[in-house]
């Protein structure tokens, strides 16, 4: 049995794992980021865009009236990656006074 730290990465890597996800592969992750105000949603998408050319990026208003910017990026599935990404990501997102909020993962496909 593989174990992770004990904090919300581990916890969700552990999930991954148990739902049959290998560590290591390279997986298309989800990582969101809110923003309260339009303009510096948008800003920040420009700079997102820039700094993660080879990356999928979404913007749009959510349920809740904030702004929603969700990166897909291919990374290793490692608890070393995912948290050196999530540590570049809060230091670009709070220049544009934003709010990390953490990734998923999409099911893998079963034909895979």
């Amino acid at each position: 049995m593989t174990h992770f730290p004990d904090d919300a990465n581990g916890d969700m890597l552990q999930l991954l794992v148990e739902s049959g996800f290998r560590l290591q592969q390279e997986t298309e992750l989800d990582f969101y980021i809110f923003f309260k105000r339009q303009d510096k949603a948008e800003t920040a998408l420009a700079a997102f865009t820039e700094q993660y050319p080879q990356d999928r990026l979404q913007l749009a208003l959510d349920a809740a009236s904030q702004w929603e910017l969700k990166l897909s990026k291919q990374l290793p599935l490692s608890y070393q990656a995912i948290t050196d990404f999530e540590a570049e990501l809060e230091a670009l997102t709070k220049k544009f006074a934003g709010k990390y909020d953490g990734w998923g993962v999409q099911e893998p496909d079963e034909s895979s």
